[in-house]
């Protein structure tokens, strides 16, 4: 699970975080349900040797590469531990925080960034019935300084060369996908990035939005009701070829259903329009795919 990652203790000792710690940074910092915080809390004492050890050289992948691009390549954690990844990744915290501050990031984002954890713990509990964090890899961006929560959209320094790209993501509990959320983040990003990175980004005029989503489905607009937000978002990127032919079944069940990727099409929910409009698309054996694009600014009046 662990030969591609540092040996414990290569870059700084692990601070490992006790039961207490664990229960206080998703409670107060990452807006945790209490039950996935006790959970948590007691799942800790569980780590045998060879877990304790995993969690050390995952921390340390962490602290080798603060103020890194986009998040890091950890293995999934095994199946007895489903919430390994939980505990480097709040050890880290402190690392963060001071990121932040040299950067001159204040704490109301560092608690909005965190804020993810919480969602993705409840995700998991409705997805596997259990407290669990199956995708702790893609919190190494919040923690390495790379990933921020600006308004509505996430925005994460990714790519390669001196000029990365900033991907734009979304999260699911971040409220309604409207052009002027939208636009807010965008006009924050343009600000923030070359403001915390001048070394990467001399001016907004760097700036190159990149997004890779289901969202980005223009077979969506044809499925949708017109009152959605979807296919406006959509429409503001221009898209990079044609998407994966093996279509989004993953994403789907994960983000669109909250259901495990086993699940079968007759146990998918139709509780909302979203649902009902992808879940007539499956059964109309639609090719949903996840596309590529670059924000076209001049669409949102930049």
């Amino acid at each position: 699970m662990t030969q591609e990652l540092p040996p414990p203790g290569a870059v700084k000792p692990y601070p490992e975080p006790d039961a207490a710690a664990v229960r206080e940074l998703l409670l107060d910092w990452c807006g945790a349900e209490p039950e996935d915080a006790e959970d948590a809390a007691a799942a800790l004492a569980a780590l045998d040797g060879p877990a304790r050890e995993a969690a050390d050289r995952l921390y340390q992948s962490i602290a080798a590469d603060m103020g890194g691009r986009k998040w890091l390549p950890w293995p999934k954690p095994p199946g007895a531990f489903p919430l390994l990844g939980l505990y480097p990744l709040l050890a880290a915290v402190p690392d963060m925080l001071a990121f932040h501050e040299g950067r001159g990031v204040d704490e109301d984002l560092s608690r909005r960034v965190l804020a993810d954890v919480g969602e993705k713990l409840r995700l998991n509990r409705r997805l596997h019935g259990r407290a669990g964090l199956d995708v702790a890899n893609w919190f190494t961006g919040h923690v390495r300084g790379a990933l921020y929560q600006l308004g509505r959209l996430q925005f994460c320094v990714e790519g390669p060369g001196p000029e990365p790209t900033v991907g734009v993501h979304i999260r699911g509990e971040g409220g309604p996908l409207t052009l002027d959320a939208v636009r807010d983040s965008v006009e924050w990003a343009l600000e923030f990035f070359p403001t915390v990175f001048p070394e990467r980004y001399a001016g907004p005029e760097d700036l190159v939005f990149t997004c890779e989503s289901w969202l980005l489905d223009p077979q969506l607009r044809d499925w949708l009701p017109e009152r959605s937000n979807i296919p406006g978002f959509g429409a503001l990127f221009d898209l990079q070829g044609p998407g994966g032919p093996a279509g989004n079944r993953a994403d789907l069940w994960r983000f669109v259903f909250a259901r495990a990727e086993d699940a079968k099409v007759a146990d998918l929910p139709e509780d909302n329009s979203l649902q009902r409009a992808v879940l007539a698309g499956i059964r109309a054996e639609v090719p949903w795919r996840n596309r590529l694009g670059r924000l076209n600014l001049a669409r949102l009046g930049f």
